[in-house]
């Protein structure tokens, strides 16, 4: 919900209605004036000022009523009707209040300078006068379309976001049930030759769970962040493949402040070791690099493993994980993105991800 305006906000539209009323009732004035310099009469400014002054103000004082008017019976295309007949009748009755304020305003502060009747002004006046009224009330209803216009706007731009938002949660919850299914299941086989090191290894994705699970509001995170999430889940690797894990991280200093999709790099990671390292005997290596290449962030993870037949830009089969990978940068950042996957330089899989560098504002 966005917070309510400033009352200085809140005024702003009312002081200026009054600054163009006060604009009509100025120019009102060097008219009447023109007049009396074309008579050669001289110009009793004081008294024009009022007197031009009080008609435009008269007209002026119905705008908060006309206002409300407009939005208790708003136009609607199939009750258009209303709205033409209540506020016609309203601007109908409108015009004698107006001249009898304005009759009282004039002979109560100047009351030299014009005789005024209230029934020759009304009768003199009616049609010009209905004709303003009606104008405000067409200027009224134009100020409010573009009002609903532009909250209807507002409004579908926070139901996209909202809606965008709820996609990459769901996807990104469909991460996590993943990946703990995997660590359970690596947990469960190591408990029958190593209980101690699946005791440690449940100890670990305690820890880990509770780090995800602290981040779990914010969409993005910084670079330095997610490596730390994702140096909890090699903790939990490190104890599963022993020996044979060896990893090399990569990252250039200026990369860390960059926003990334929290839990991007996880999946990545783990696609690395069940296909790369997890498949075969002996030892393995995963790498994961950061760079920056202008306003590009630029994520690898690679491995050494047996590698996958590749077609084209993927797998014939992508695991949840790359899949959810995909969809989740395609949410976040539509086409300005890439995730490419290929044979490494050591035979296994690398796995690109090219993103916007942006880092959080100050």
């Amino acid at each position: 919900m966005s917070p309510p305006p400033s009352p200085t906000r809140r005024w702003q539209p009312w002081l200026l209605g009054f600054g163009v009323w006060t604009v009509l009732g100025l120019l009102s004035a060097v008219q009447t004036s023109i007049y009396f310099m074309r008579d050669g009469r001289p110009v009793p400014w004081t008294p024009v000022l009022i007197d031009r002054l009080a008609d435009w103000y008269t007209c002026a004082i119905f705008t908060p009523f006309f206002f409300w008017l407009v939005r208790a019976i708003p136009w609607e295309r199939a009750r258009w009707w209303r709205a033409v007949s209540v506020q016609t009748l309203v601007a109908l009755a409108c015009v004698p209040i107006k001249y009898l304020m304005y009759a009282g305003i004039v002979a109560w502060l100047i009351p030299d300078y014009r005789n005024v009747v209230v029934g020759r002004l009304i009768v003199g006046n009616f049609v010009s006068e209905f004709m303003a009224f009606a104008a405000m009330f067409a200027i009224i209803h134009a100020v409010e379309f573009n009002r609903r216009a532009m909250e209807d706007t507002a409004r579908a731009a926070r139901l996209e976001t909202r809606l965008a938002e709820a996609r990459l949660e769901t996807l990104t919850a469909q991460l996590q049930p993943h990946f703990l299914f995997n660590t359970l299941h690596a947990i469960s086989t190591l408990m029958h030759r190593d209980v101690e090191a699946a005791d440690t290894m449940l100890a670990r994705l305690g820890d880990l769970l509770r780090r995800t699970l602290d981040g779990r509001d914010r969409p993005e995170v910084p670079l330095a962040e997610e490596l730390r999430l994702l140096d909890a889940y090699l903790d939990i690797a490190r104890v599963r493949f022993e020996d044979r894990l060896t990893v090399d991280v990569s990252i250039a200093t200026e990369t860390n402040a960059a926003l990334v999709p929290r839990f991007v790099l996880q999946p990545l990671v783990e696609n690395a070791l069940q296909h790369g390292i997890g498949s075969r005997q002996g030892r393995g290596r995963v790498t994961i690099k950061a760079t920056r290449d202008g306003e590009r962030l630029r994520l690898s993870v690679a491995d050494d493993g047996l590698g996958a037949a590749l077609q084209g830009n993927g797998f014939p089969r992508e695991g949840i994980g790359l899949t959810n990978t995909r969809e989740r940068l395609r949410e976040r950042y539509g086409t300005d993105h890439s995730l490419q996957l290929t044979k490494g330089g050591d035979g296994g899989l690398l796995v690109a991800v090219d993103i916007p560098f942006r880092t959080a504002p100050a």
